[in-house]
């Protein structure tokens, strides 16, 4: 069985690449397609991992989107007449969808974000695997029929996290003059499509207000070049510490005393990890954050109002919340069963080539 693995953004290589290398160990062909977009070329780099580059990034307007998705789902078709077509995909991308729909074959992905435009995923009907803490009905209002549903016991964490010594990696160390907690803060992705305005205002507003705090040392990971002008304009008592490339994340997560992000992996990477954690994001919750929120795991920040929850010199680090440590290898063995004898292997027609690095 052949199956690919198309990434399309850094936090994706997190969990993806933990699935594709679960693939290799039981045998299958595996390959790698990702787009040159942020870090991503960079963190398979340093993994090691070849792959076969394809797209860059869109751009923020819907038309640069649409574009752009169906310029890259071309792009992967042309790759697979080169190379022949896999037995299945696995991916968060669009474009994969629509070349999953084209090509006829299985497409499969790990969702943990119920407010995407799921759209794409319901017309090329893509198996969407999920936390169980997320209600199955919201999927299905979006559209995707319940026999591709697929929830599972855990967290889309227990993958990144899989196969990592996490008590063995040692923290980054930031350049710092004294005891000042570190605060990571990551703004709002603002080239996604369920982006809000609210997200970045607010995010604004709470760089100014540690700003004058003077208590904390930021440590500031922009989406976006362009977003360092968001730290760049203000006053700081300390410079803040503005990441120019990506960290190994869970040295770089070791390393700092709570994470403040617009929604998104990191913090909830950060939950899982039981460091403090913070989102505000200003677009729909969801439910893996309401269940982080209930846990004590993750405090949820809405307006001006809520800053003063974020109070890390009485804030405390908790244990790793491993909630099913054989997570890769049930999702690994669920797409292998659903593939599994659709399509003669006599009938792919595979060519060898080598990929970049």
């Amino acid at each position: 069985m052949r199956v690919w693995v198309d990434i399309e953004n850094p936090p994706q290589v997190r969990y993806l690449l933990p699935c594709a290398r679960a693939f290799a160990k039981t045998g299958r062909d595996v390959g790698d397609t990702p787009r040159d977009y942020g870090s991503t070329f960079e963190l398979l780099r340093s993994e090691g991992v070849g792959f076969y580059p394809v797209g860059s990034s869109f751009g923020k307007s819907r038309r640069r989107k649409v574009i752009g998705v169906a310029r890259r789902s071309h792009d992967l078709l042309g790759l697979f007449r080169s190379l022949g077509p896999p037995d299945a995909m696995l991916s968060a991308s669009r474009a994969a969808a629509l070349a999953t729909r084209v090509l006829g074959i299985p497409g499969f992905t790990i969702s943990d974000y119920e407010h995407v435009n799921l759209r794409i995923f319901s017309v090329a009907q893509i198996y969407t695997m999920f936390p169980d803490v997320i209600d199955a009905r919201a999927y299905e209002r979006k559209g995707l029929k319940p026999e591709k549903l697929i929830p599972f016991h855990g967290l889309k964490e227990d993958i990144s996290f899989s196969g990592i010594d996490i008590d063995a990696v040692r923290a980054h160390v930031f350049p710092r003059n004294d005891d000042r907690p570190i605060i990571l803060f990551r703004p709002p992705a603002e080239e996604s499509h369920y982006y809000r305005a609210r997200s970045k205002e607010l995010a604004l507003e709470l760089l100014r207000h540690l700003a004058e705090e003077r208590d904390a040392l930021l440590v500031f990971s922009s989406r976006y070049p362009w977003q360092r002008q968001y730290v760049d304009r203000l006053v700081w008592p300390t410079p803040p510490v503005v990441l120019e490339r990506a960290l190994p994340f869970v040295s770089l997560l070791k390393g700092v005393d709570a994470v403040v992000s617009s929604g998104g992996t990191m913090v909830r990477e950060a939950a899982y990890l039981g460091i403090p954690a913070f989102s505000i994001l200003q677009s729909a919750i969801g439910d893996v954050d309401r269940y982080l929120e209930r846990i004590g795991r993750l405090s949820l920040i809405a307006s001006r109002e809520d800053f003063a929850k974020i109070d890390v010199h009485r804030a405390v680090r908790r244990p790793i919340l491993q909630t099913n440590p054989n997570l890769v290898d049930e999702v690994v063995q669920r797409i292998t069963a659903t593939v599994r004898g659709r399509v003669p292997r006599s009938t792919r027609q595979v060519r060898r080539t080598t990929p970049s690095r």
